[in-house]
């Protein structure tokens, strides 16, 4: 599947060191896309890294045939680990890796090294 995306709003914050984006995803006659392929592929459209590149939130009003997202690129990890919430970083992650995370969260175990 092709993805159209359009960036609307792009909004650096030099405080937190992320630049903001707000983008537009047409997908008529198709389902919501999934969170990994928009990341991958808003990371390759501003030229940064996929590792620095969290999507926010995707929404896809009922009946409508477009999704509206929300998306962070930070410049360096420290940052995007002290001001993006645990479940968000997860979200961003494969499939794999998220059941990973949570099953040593579960037992109590360290899970750091898998971000």
């Amino acid at each position: 599947m092709s993805l159209n995306i359009e960036i609307t709003e792009e909004k650096k914050n030099p405080l937190i060191e992320r630049t903001e984006l707000t983008f537009r995803i047409d997908n008529f006659g198709v389902s919501t896309p999934n969170r990994l392929e928009v990341k991958k592929k808003i990371a390759a459209l501003q030229g940064s890294d996929e590792k620095l590149t969290i999507i926010v939130n995707l929404k896809t009003r009922f009946g409508a045939s477009y999704t509206i997202g929300k998306a962070y690129i930070y410049s360096n990890a420290k940052e995007l680990q002290y001001y993006t919430p645990f479940h968000i970083q997860v979200r961003n992650l494969e499939k794999d890796k998220r059941t990973e995370i949570y099953q040593l969260k579960k037992r109590k175990e360290s899970y750091k090294h898998l971000f």
